[in-house]
């Protein structure tokens, strides 16, 4: 009798967050202590499906050991914000008269399969960054036994990604969509880290003309918000009865500006926050690359002080570094950036509190506040 009125005021609640919109009630956060360790308890059931592959099993035992600890490696630590949007999304979504437990275990499941992809895409970034530090651990290709083979090893990842969901999902009405999910996210990111990789100032290539709002919309929207935000939002609606036949415009276009304000935020850390701090060595200024903070600057700079940025960004010199971070500090780039948060947020609240239902309304608030809180 207890377990089943547990039941009934836990659909009530959900319930309750489908209905047309009036005011929040009490919010179920989709990164609670609970919801991670619900979470985390999937992903040796994860493991041990790919494991279990004819591909492991009937290969040289040392190919599963390196599989194995790859992906532990490059899984380690991070904020799991992909991977718990999917059960979440899933939640919140759903017509409670069609909620099923089991959808559950499968949205979190697939949570843990987009983390993998996570793992590929965030591996490569290191090597095109040529970053020291992920998570607080060297970066994999930077480990002694891996090197080059890091290029062949982000391909590994991205073919177990593959060859666990052919194992679990094969059958399933929606593993087409799921497919096309997961191949078109790969390459809109890929085509983002092209453009990323491509768009760094230094003194030499003196390619200013490629320094604009429009060329890094375009890097934060595909490097960024495909598979950090469409992509988790996309997935949960597979299970979602229905889920396939939304007007997403709207919820497309937010998840297209979370992605924005994740590239925003990973500019200002780069520049401002220490290594202990952020798990990953800055190195933006060195690249040269196309961030807000730098496109920013250089917005509010005089001759003079738009003369040093040429001169000085790009450089991997210590000393030119520390007078590009002397500008930003003349500019109170770090004050600008803070009221530049503070008013895309607000926006995005008051975009999001005009969606349809309570439920959307809380799925899209959710994200957004782990994001101001970097917790995502």
């Amino acid at each position: 009798m207890a377990l089943l009125l547990r039941k009934t005021l836990f659909f009530n609640q959900i319930r309750a967050l489908h209905k047309k919109a009036v005011k929040l009630s009490t919010p179920i956060t989709f990164k609670s202590g609970e919801n991670f360790k619900k979470f985390d308890a999937v992903r040796p059931e994860v493991m041990k499906s790919l494991m279990s592959s004819p591909k492991f099993t009937e290969q040289l035992p040392e190919v599963g050991t390196k599989i194995k600890g790859l992906l532990d490696y490059t899984m380690h630590g991070g904020k799991r914000g992909r991977g718990l949007s999917v059960p979440f999304g899933y939640q919140m979504m759903e017509d409670p008269k069609y909620f099923i437990e089991e959808k559950m275990h499968t949205a979190r499941f697939l949570g843990w399969c987009l983390e993998i992809l996570q793992a590929k895409l965030l591996s490569i970034d290191d090597i095109l960054d040529a970053s020291t530090t992920r998570r607080g651990l060297t970066c994999w290709y930077l480990r002694p036994e891996v090197g080059t083979s890091a290029t062949n090893d982000c391909m590994l990842i991205y073919l177990c990604l593959i060859e666990v969901l052919q194992m679990n999902f094969e059958k399933e009405p929606y593993y087409k969509d799921l497919i096309k999910i997961i191949n078109d996210t790969a390459m809109y990111t890929g085509m983002g880290q092209y453009l990323d990789y491509t768009s760094g100032y230094s003194k030499e290539k003196n390619n200013f003309e490629e320094f604009n709002m429009d060329r890094f919309n375009a890097i934060a929207i595909q490097k960024t918000a495909y598979y950090s935000f469409r992509m988790p939002l996309l997935v949960s609606l597979l299970l979602v009865k229905n889920g396939k036949e939304r007007d997403l415009i709207e919820h497309i276009d937010i998840c297209f500006e979370f992605g924005k304000l994740l590239q925003f935020q990973n500019d200002y850390k780069d520049v401002y926050w220490d290594t202990a701090t952020s798990g990953k060595e800055g190195t933006d200024i060195q690249e040269g690359k196309l961030s807000w903070i730098a496109l920013t600057a250089l917005e509010r700079c005089n001759e003079a002080q738009r003369s040093i940025f040429k001169e000085f960004y790009g450089s991997k010199n210590p000393e030119h570094v520390k007078q590009i971070k002397q500008l930003y500090d003349e500019l109170q780039m770090d004050k600008v950036y803070d009221e530049f948060e503070r008013s895309f947020y607000e926006n995005m609240k008051r975009r999001i509190y005009a969606m349809p239902t309570e439920g959307e309304i809380q799925y899209f608030l959710e994200i957004l506040e782990a994001c101001r809180l970097r917790d995502y």
